[in-house]
């Protein structure tokens, strides 16, 4: 009896150890590679923040900013920062605020060299979704509009915006070679300044700004794109509201300088200087001149040199009221016609006049000290 009942407890055993067996087995439930990976995924999260400190940044700032970009063969390149722009809604335009509401939804891509090399350390694993904690460590470091004081910082012309982000439940994407990827969805309100003169038949242009204006243009290079699906003209009827429709969606990159228009005035005061000396030294030399019914050459030596003047406070004047009244038409365009004129009537201008006038000046004198060495 007791052999019958060993016996059969043994059958017993061995079928629940086999069912168990096999359930632990089972293909669906356990999959080795699977099982792997996380172990990989684990090693690469504990190693890519056991030492990483968010204060120190990976933008390399050993760059004379006097030198054009990439004059340094042996240093890295610019740091980059791509805004991809896939989707857009118009919510509200309120016209007495000159204030546009719109919800986007932007892909952001960066690079940290730190991170490529922490990526090493897990054998097997190609990329890696980082939660809340990894995300406040990395996102404030290479995203200027990951979170909400980030956007107050770098997203100019807002009045207020609203994250539409899982505040428990955000993620960063961190590749193998240390590219991140951060998605963002938020309402932004931008003042944009409205012109209601063909009111009701009117339309306006608002800019949304992604900004970087603590880093130099030498340290930092920006680029932004537009998902296809967004460019097309089907797309942009259901962009808009019941009010307003979207007729246009462009993007371009510009480069912020300093200038308040002091050199401006540096320059029509020394032109004014000019003109005063060269009618105080016309007035010392009318006694000197003799009075007869020709007017003699250094008299119009110094009338010339006064025309050249008034020519160049002309121009001066002229390239500032130009530059006012052209560069918001040009930059609507939007062609390579435009932007090359809209880089033409910058600095290259100037310049070309500015030779221009010495080479005027530098002829007039050369004149002069002509008819001085053929008279001698």
């Amino acid at each position: 009896m007791f052999t019958y009942y060993l016996s059969s407890f043994l059958i017993i055993l061995f079928i629940f150890s086999k069912n168990c067996f096999a359930f632990y087995y089972n293909p669906t439930l356990y999959v080795p590679k699977y099982h792997e990976f996380l172990v990989n995924q684990a090693n690469l999260t504990r190693d890519l923040f056991a030492t990483y400190d968010a204060t120190v940044s990976p933008i390399y700032t050993k760059i004379d900013p006097t030198k054009p970009i990439g004059y340094d063969p042996d240093a890295p390149k610019r740091w980059n920062y791509t805004v991809l722009l896939y989707s857009l809604k118009l919510v509200e335009v309120v016209e007495p605020e000159e204030k546009v509401s719109v919800v986007m939804e932007v892909m952001e891509v960066g690079y940290c060299i730190k991170l490529s090399d922490k990526s090493n350390f897990s054998i097997g694993t190609i990329h890696d979704y980082v939660g809340m904690k990894a995300f406040m460590m990395i996102s404030g470091h290479f995203s200027p509009v990951s979170q909400m004081s980030g956007v107050r910082h770098y997203l100019h012309l807002e009045n207020d915006l609203i994250d539409f982000r899982d505040q428990d439940f955000r993620l960063v994407c961190v590749n193998s070679v240390g590219m991140l990827y951060d998605y963002i969805s938020v309402r932004v309100s931008a003042n944009c300044p409205m012109d209601v003169y063909k009111f009701p038949f009117d339309s306006q242009i608002c800019q949304i700004r992604f900004c970087l204006p603590v880093f130099n243009s030498v340290e930092v290079q920006i680029t932004n794109d537009i998902y296809q699906g967004v460019l097309k003209s089907e797309a942009w009827k259901t962009m808009g509201n019941s009010e307003w429709k979207l007729t246009n969606l462009t993007n371009r990159v510009e480069t912020l300088r300093y200038d308040d228009g002091f050199g401006n005035l540096d320059l029509l005061n020394v032109g004014l200087t000019n003109i005063m000396t060269m009618t105080f030294i016309l007035g010392v030399m009318s006694d000197k001149i003799p009075r007869t019914g020709t007017v003699p050459m250094l008299g119009v030596y110094i009338i010339v040199n006064l025309v050249i003047m008034i020519i160049a406070i002309a121009i001066v004047t002229g390239i500032t009221e130009l530059r006012r009244w052209a560069l918001p038409k040009l930059k609507k365009k939007q062609t390579t016609f435009s932007r090359k004129l809209e880089t033409f009537i910058g600095p290259p201008l100037e310049y070309i006049c500015a030779v221009l006038l010495e080479l005027m000046t530098l002829a007039l004198f050369l004149i002069m000290i002509g008819f001085w060495l053929w008279d001698n």
